[in-house]
């Protein structure tokens, strides 16, 4: 029952008034008002059997002194309640007739009113409800109240009156707005859905569930239009250019479904309940992130579908876990992949490293392949590849080398991409033996080299004493023919 329209306050009177007193008001203001309706409020106030409902939606156990200061306060939205000491009930009966009252106010103020309405209402106990109603009822003549049911009943009514009060409000808000002031509502009082929260919060879901279900049903259309659009733009081979303003539209669409269905996730998740739209919503793009990886070669779309997904159900924990899995689950087939189409590029440019080799190619034709192969290697990163695909690489890679050296004596090759090789891979956590192998082969290659550099010394100390021998040999000549006679 509103305040404004409790039978107290058409007669002016107060609950310790007695009946000879609430005659004589209803008779008075008969005269300035209404004569019906101040009838009426003198035949429930005069009831003891009626007049309870009248009591509990009244200021209960509030100094009638005040009730001009607490009037006061509800003909302004910005007031503020009053400092005065009174009953959780008394409280919640002015809060609620004030929000009827201001159904303008901001979402943020809503939020604020409907949470003080609801925490108040939550501490209402029937035993204190019917000890000030007895006081009050000693001091005005009317007989107390001993059948306590009819207490529990009349607090039930007042309740259901708060719960309109809110519901009405807002129904009053646009579809976005009620989601965000509800997702507020239950985000505070279930600590993201981790509690239960208060009766009055959770009475009003069914009538927000009724109120957005066709707006979550058109985008649920919606976003299954957009899906197979996507797909069909994706399965011809359209750039990536033109996929992302669809893909865009997708998850706008997506955050627009979930805005309306957020409370609902709250409300589920704190009674430990599931939303089954929710799962169908993200089972649906889980899918298609999927798809897109793996049947569309589009991984980018995947990567941002799911980082969507994971912002967007982050209050329902079941489907974070899930999206959770999903993307690590492909970012390791990302790398899988990439792993696997680096290792192609790298085994092309070693065959075509050993067909040029073999087919006596020109040692300059064959540096800038020895330094495309050396560039891929030192491109390889061992932090997210797998260990599998980096001893495959350092392998190959490391037999080319070999060869160039065992088959065409590339010397210099060989080692340039020994080297590199070390400097990629060693160190690497499952590559022992591989590194093994090529600290032996650098080994060797150093110590042929050395050899070699040795026979050229050797070759070139050679040369240069058979040349002083010949200077000799022609000095004595020319010494000789000097001395023969006739010279």
């Amino acid at each position: 029952m509103d305040l404004l329209k409790n039978p107290f306050h058409i007669l002016g009177a107060t609950t310790r008034d007695n009946r000879h007193r609430i005659m004589d008001l209803a008779e008075e203001r008969s005269l300035l008002s209404d004569a019906d309706a101040c009838m009426e409020a003198q035949a429930v106030l005069i009831t003891p059997r009626r007049r309870i409902s009248a009591e509990v939606a009244w200021l209960l156990g509030v100094d009638p002194s005040f009730y001009g200061l607490l009037f006061g306060y509800l003909e302004s939205p910005n007031e503020d309640l009053p400092n005065i000491t009174m009953a959780p009930i008394a409280s919640a009966n002015l809060r609620a007739t004030k929000l009827s009252r201001h159904p303008g106010l901001s979402s943020s103020d809503i939020v604020e009113w409907i949470l003080a309405i609801a925490q108040t209402s939550e501490n209402i106990k029937s035993e204190a409800v019917c000890a000030v109603l007895n006081k009050d009822r000693r001091a005005s003549s009317f007989p107390e109240i001993t059948d306590m049911s009819t207490v529990d009943d009349a607090i039930r009514n007042q309740k259901r009156y708060y719960s309109q009060t809110v519901t009405s409000v807002l129904e009053n808000l646009s579809v976005n707005a009620r989601a965000r002031v509800m997702t507020s509502l239950l985000e505070t009082t279930t600590s993201n859905g981790r509690y239960q929260c208060p009766t009055l919060i959770k009475d009003l879901i069914p009538a927000y569930e009724r109120s957005v279900q066709d707006s979550l049903e058109q985008h649920k259309r919606i976003i299954e239009a957009q899906d197979e659009v996507l797909r069909a733009m994706a399965d011809t081979r359209n750039s990536d250019t033109t996929l992302s303003p669809i893909v865009d539209q997708l998850l706008e669409s997506l955050r627009e479904w979930d805005t309306l269905a957020q409370p609902i996730q709250l409300s589920r998740q704190s009674t430990g309940q599931r939303h089954d739209a929710s799962f169908e919503i993200a089972r649906r793009f889980r899918q298609l992130a999927a798809d897109l990886f793996i049947e569309y070669r589009r991984p980018d779309f995947s990567r941002r579908i799911l980082n969507t997904l994971e912002d967007v159900f982050s209050e329902v924990p079941e489907i974070a876990e899930q999206i959770v899995e999903d993307s690590n689950a492909l970012e390791e087939q990302a790398r899988l992949v990439e792993s696997m189409e680096e290792f192609e590029n790298i085994n092309s440019q070693v065959e075509q490293l050993e067909a040029a080799s073999d087919a006596r190619q020109s040692h300059y034709a064959l540096t800038p392949m020895v330094n495309q192969l050396i560039q891929s290697v030192r491109s390889w990163d061992t932090t997210t590849r797998p260990v599998e695909a980096s001893n495959a690489v350092a392998i190959i890679v490391r037999n080319v080398a070999l060869h160039l050296w065992n088959e065409h004596q590339k010397l210099d090759f060989a080692i340039l991409i020994t080297h590199a090789l070390i400097g990629v891979f060693e160190g690497v956590y499952g590559m022992d033996e591989v590194n093994n192998r090529l600290s032996e082969d650098i080994s060797t290659l150093y110590a042929m080299d050395r050899q070699r550099q040795q026979t050229i010394e050797q070759q070139q100390t050679r040369g240069r004493t058979g040349c002083l021998l010949q200077i000799v040999i022609f000095a004595a000549i020319g010494v000789i023919v000097a001395l023969l006679p006739g010279c």
